[in-house]
């Protein structure tokens, strides 16, 4: 037996699709922009980049259920 999806149900499962293809879209442009390089690399740079890296633990860690500070320690072994 299928069950029908009332309309409120149908506009909550298309606002949830369109999120979730946003994320995976603007995450292809997180891609392209971590390919270029910066014509006269400098400190500037180097703080926007740990900014941005705190951002997507927070909101990987809201998203996840996991700790900050666990994904800071997965991080941290990668570079092992």
């Amino acid at each position: 037996m299928e069950i029908e999806l009332n309309n409120n149900d149908e506009k909550m499962k298309n606002a949830y699709n369109e999120a979730k293809t946003d994320i995976v879209n603007l995450l292809g442009w997180f891609e392209c922009e971590m390919q270029k390089q910066p014509a006269k690399l400098n400190w500037g740079h180097v703080g926007s980049l740990n900014h941005i890296r705190e951002n997507l633990i927070e909101t990987l860690a809201f998203m996840s259920g996991f700790d900050a500070k666990e994904i800071k320690n997965t991080l941290e072994e990668t570079k092992l």
